[in-house]
């Protein structure tokens, strides 16, 4: 019999770390994408690619950088290279580099070479067994509005998950990162910072920091 797999929400802990810097705003250098939903309005309006950030506050860089312009999932060159030697290969990155920084702390610190990624791994959202009132579905651009706004907890289609360690809903959720425990263990075993995981199937605690990853040691690299 195969063991269940545990699934995780994933993402940056930057509201709680504040010794690390973030991206308070980013400076495009790929073409803008612009899009107005004809049905719906819903607009869309971000980089196509690379891009620059401005970084402020914090005394540290991070390995997950939180931004403020963008829910983008931006992480170092470390993460990069820990999870292709996993043979993690579901996603694709575009180079962010810092261009300016706002802290005098970090002003003398040369900054990791970060990359926005993009996840190929697939599911789909089963927003009913999910605890999700659908208000309004764009058939569109699948702009959704639910009662709650935000999920108490996601639950899959069955055999939607394409089995991928790292995923997305790329049609309801195409900003919300999902995990095995996999890429939880590697960030552990590799002391990599600032990552934020929640248990897939329970509600975002906003005054939480999330899972203890790595087990109450300072994140310090």
């Amino acid at each position: 019999m195969r063991e269940p797999v545990n699934f995780y929400r994933f993402g940056n802990n930057s509201s709680y770390n504040r010794r690390f810097t973030w991206a308070m705003s980013i400076i495009p250098r790929s073409e803008m994408v612009y899009r107005v939903c004809p049905r719906c309005s819903a607009v869309q309006h971000y980089p196509s690619g690379a891009f620059d950030v401005i970084v402020e506050r914090g005394s540290q860089y991070p390995d997950v950088l939180g931004c403020g312009a963008y829910p983008f999932l931006i992480v170092s060159e470390e993460v990069i290279a820990v999870w292709i030697d996993a043979g993690i290969s579901s996603f694709y990155t575009f180079p962010v580099d810092v261009a300016k920084v706002q802290s005098r702390k970090l002003r003398d610190i040369r900054p990791p070479q970060y990359f926005r990624v993009e996840i190929d791994g697939r599911c789909q959202i089963d927003l009913a067994a999910s605890g999700i009132e659908v208000i309004t579905l764009c058939a569109e651009c699948h702009h959704l509005v639910t009662r709650p706004s935000l999920a108490p907890g996601f639950r899959m289609v069955p055999g939607s998950w394409d089995g991928s360690d790292l995923f997305r809903d790329p049609d309801f959720y195409p900003r919300v990162n999902f995990c095995t425990q996999s890429v939880l263990d590697l960030a552990r075993e590799h002391q990599l910072t600032n990552f934020r995981f929640d248990p897939m199937d329970q509600p975002y605690e906003f005054g939480s920091r999330g899972i203890d990853y790595l087990k109450g040691q300072r994140e310090v690299k």
